[in-house]
């Protein structure tokens, strides 16, 4: 019996054996995917696509927060983006409900007071483009898009 035992540890030696020469190539191959240019590529791919959307807002559901004024604003908030990004805005109404205009995408939406107000809008036409209060007029933000 004690002989069996002493065979089998044979076995294993060898395995083992087999097993370093294999890792040995391995690794050559290792060396020849560093040296590759597509892996290089591939970094500078996974690279771009998060400088791309670093928001400082990217924790929040939304890219943009805008308050629907009852009169004219003292200032217009301006809204940069890039043509083909896909925004979130959230507009709060304080009293009441208030329906906004989006100039060029011609969209209308309703804001309603306490709740959250979120309009997706996918940047498909570049330009300057006026957001107002639409019962009122009133321009509030300028949605710039970059082509």
């Amino acid at each position: 019996h004690e002989d069996h035992e002493d065979h089998e540890d044979h076995e294993d030696h060898e395995d083992h054996e087999d097993h370093e020469d294999d890792e040995d190539e391995h690794e050559d191959d290792d060396d020849d995917d560093e040296d590759d240019d597509d892996d290089h590529e591939d970094n500078d791919d996974d690279h771009d696509e998060s400088e791309e959307t670093p928001k400082p807002s990217s924790l929040l559901p939304f890219d943009y927060y805008l308050i629907v004024p009852d009169s004219v604003p003292d200032k217009l908030e301006v809204l940069n983006y890039n043509l083909g990004e896909e925004i979130y805005i959230q507009f709060e109404a304080r009293d009441v409900e208030k329906e906004i205009h989006v100039h060029g995408y011609d969209i209308h939406f309703m804001v309603y007071p306490s709740q959250d107000n979120i309009l997706k809008i996918e940047l498909t036409i570049a330009g300057e483009f006026e957001i107002e209060n639409h019962a009122s007029g009133y321009e509030f933000a300028r949605l710039i898009v970059s082509p």
